[in-house]
């Protein structure tokens, strides 16, 4: 039998051009995807310190609705202090914002969400909230308006 007699096998696989072309696909996907992934995390987690803004917010008006003012002498330098599960969130886990006062007096706070850990560098910043509840944000990227972050 000659060479040029011999049945021929198909050959089944891929060429390496076509392995080339979906992982070139597979890039831009991903390239695409992650971004879009990272923000939409981010995004959850500021949802989840506006939630603890506000339950913190209804904690600080059940004490004023007791005391008649926001700043009894209970805690550190005769200012109050909120309950430990108030101060960070999540309230286990790994930390991404911790919440405190930014300002108190007898009459008024107002309380922020710091980012951390993950979350430091954070477009929206540190998110803000008073007694009157007005929000805000500080050190949010050039551009971000206060509604984007407390949507």
């Amino acid at each position: 039998m000659r060479h040029s007699e011999l049945p021929r096998r198909s050959v089944a696989g891929f060429t390496l051009i076509e392995v080339m072309i979906v992982v070139a696909i597979v890039s831009i996907l991903a390239a695409i995807a992650y971004p879009s992934y990272l923000e939409f995390i981010r995004k959850s987690r500021r949802a989840e310190a506006r939630a603890q803004l506000m339950e913190t917010v209804q904690y600080m008006q059940r004490f004023y609705s007791q005391n008649d003012r926001f700043d009894q002498a209970i805690g550190v330098a005769g200012k109050m202090t909120l309950p430990d599960a108030l101060t960070r969130v999540p309230r286990q886990g790994a930390q991404t914002y911790a919440i405190g006062f930014a300002a108190q007096t007898a009459s008024a706070f107002t309380l922020v969400a710091q980012p951390q850990g993950s979350m430091t560098g954070d477009r929206c910043g540190t998110l803000q909230i008073d007694n009157a509840g007005r929000r805000n944000i500080a050190g949010a990227a050039t551009g971000v308006a206060v509604e984007d972050c407390w949507r």
